[in-house]
């Protein structure tokens, strides 16, 4: 099984505290086959959702069992910038779990490269980051996606310490014909060059923080996460949210890798 099985993993709603401001399915439908074009989880007709590609919608054509949380979602931000009484203000945390998958877990091994890892097989292309910031980090190595020899392999999870020791986690899906990722057209704020993306900090019980930036292209998918709140950052003032949107830009800019062996 990988970190993420992207034959049947449904993602929704990733970013806590911006709910279907980025919906994004990673799906085989039942009897889909190798079908280009399916429903989204729990419906049975449109909207229409194109595998392998970013779909961006309308609320009013979401199921209508998901119009109604995009629509409070929309007026809860609508609040939030008004400074309506009891709304939240930008300094409020999402909320995420303490057991999250996506959080670093430091008990985990980490590996120095892919072939040290397991006998999967790897059809993931991730990006050649040498040119972006993250090569003058130092690299901690590869989260363990526990495949099975000859297992397909389509994620891949890369940690770095950044020079005043916080960490950050760059995790890319390939979307491989079975994934597609669909987003509200009414809640999206930001962009990772032309790719709409969705950023959030998220507090989990403990305390720990996180800034995520979850954005994709025709063909992947990427989270990008920092165990500090950019918007006030624990350390250097210049690793704020302009920063960690330049540094999502690079990547989203590298060219593919020809193959995981040089990871």
């Amino acid at each position: 099984m990988q970190t993420r099985r992207l034959l049947d993993l449904v993602r929704l709603g990733l970013l806590a505290s911006v709910a279907f401001a980025s919906v994004a399915l990673v799906l085989r439908a039942a009897g889909a086959g190798d079908a280009a074009i399916v429903p989204l989880p729990g419906a049975s007709g449109p909207p229409w959702v194109e595998v392998g590609k970013v779909n961006v919608v309308g609320i009013e054509e979401l199921p209508r069992a998901m119009q109604g949380e995009a629509r409070r979602t929309l007026q809860r931000e609508a609040a939030r910038a008004q400074g309506a009484p009891g709304a939240s203000d930008a300094s409020d945390y999402g909320e995420v779990d303490e057991d999250d998958w996506q959080w670093p877990d430091p008990a985990a091994p980490l590996y120095p490269n892919f072939a040290a890892m397991n006998e999967g097989r790897v059809l993931i292309r991730p990006r050649d980051l040498a040119r972006t910031e993250l090569a003058s980090y130092r690299f901690l190595g590869l989260v363990d996606n526990t495949a099975r020899p000859g297992e397909p392999v389509l994620t891949i999870a890369r940690e770095f310490e950044r020079p005043d020791g916080v960490l950050v986690e760059l995790v890319e899906n390939d979307l491989a014909g079975n994934g597609a990722v669909v987003m509200v057209r009414e809640l999206i704020h930001d962009r990772v060059e032309s790719w709409p993306a969705v950023f959030a900090v998220q507090r989990a019980p403990s305390g720990r923080v996180r800034s995520v930036i979850d954005w994709a292209d025709d063909g992947e998918d990427f989270t990008l996460m920092v165990l500090d709140d950019v918007r006030h950052p624990a350390g250097a003032a210049g690793y704020d949210k302009a920063w960690m949107f330049r540094l999502a830009r690079s990547i989203q800019l590298a060219p593919r890798l020809r193959n995981a062996d040089r990871l």
